[in-house]
């Protein structure tokens, strides 16, 4: 994301969303150079968190986070396991990992 993307959504958040639905919203973000905004928005205030307190805050990442990265890694190990001829280190096989494998690996990561 960047603060264009994030910029476009808030606004088009703010006006389209909740104004249609007259509500208020308050928007807890963490402190990414992307969330820098400073237009006046009308029903939608925001709330930033202080610098390193996102991991905090939403604890139960943690888990979700650590999963994923344990799927990913696995599917990256069983890739350089599977290639090694005995002419190239582990680590020279996984600086070749093709961009679309480790798309799949995301995706497989993900749903599990």
């Amino acid at each position: 994301m960047n603060s264009s993307i994030f910029e476009e959504w808030l606004v088009n958040f703010d006006k389209k969303k909740m104004r249609n639905q007259a509500r208020k919203v308050l928007l807890v973000l963490d402190n990414v150079a992307c969330h820098a905004y400073g237009a006046q928005l009308k029903n939608v205030k925001l709330l930033f968190l202080q610098p390193n307190t996102t991991s905090k805050v939403q604890p139960l990442d943690h888990g979700v986070i650590k999963c994923f990265e344990m799927e990913y890694r696995q599917c990256a190990l069983r890739h350089v396991i599977a290639r090694m001829d005995g002419c190239e280190s582990a680590s020279e096989l996984s600086k070749k990992i093709p961009v679309g494998d480790a798309l799949d690996w995301i995706k497989t990561s993900w749903k599990k």
